[in-house]
């Protein structure tokens, strides 16, 4: 009679556990994470100096069954200092001949003021430099999966 009880228990205890695995798989995969951790970096100043590597998630709050924040960690890369990025606004700025060169121009000296500012307030930086960064992020579960849309 004990194996049985055993095996009733074990039976019923496997609904729960296929739900819990569901609940879990129904969530941002891996790479839709690193995916929307990209897309987020794109808008960040140090984009046009650095790229982003080893993204990890280290928690999520789940706001719906389409919507959920997720924190973040992942390496910030720099592939090249502020004086490079310099270099290349002004060589830009002496090459630009028609209005769309000249406003993607403005635009690369804008960020790279704004780069500037954030290497005053967070510490300078060169090529090959890292740094630890955590954000937040906001997903969208579309029909197509979860996609960034913004932070919350």
């Amino acid at each position: 009679m004990g194996q049985l009880t055993r095996f009733l228990a074990v039976f019923m205890f496997f609904p729960l556990l296929a739900a819990c695995q569901d609940e879990e798989a129904s969530g941002p995969s891996a790479d839709e994470i690193t995916t929307a951790v990209i897309e987020r970096f794109r808008d960040d100043p140090y984009a046009k100096v650095g790229h982003v590597e080893n993204v990890t998630k280290t928690n999520s709050i789940a706001k719906g069954d389409d919507e959920v924040i997720v924190m973040v960690r992942y390496d910030l890369v720099f592939d090249r200092s502020i004086a490079d990025f310099a270099d290349d606004v002004t060589e830009k700025g002496k090459a630009a001949g028609t209005m769309d060169d000249v406003g993607n121009t403005v635009s690369d000296a804008i960020d790279l003021v704004k780069t500037k500012m954030l290497a005053m307030k967070e510490g300078d930086f060169k090529a090959g430099d890292r740094r630890a960064m955590e954000n937040e992020i906001r997903l969208l579960k579309s029909e197509k999966g979860w996609i960034y849309r913004g932070d919350h």
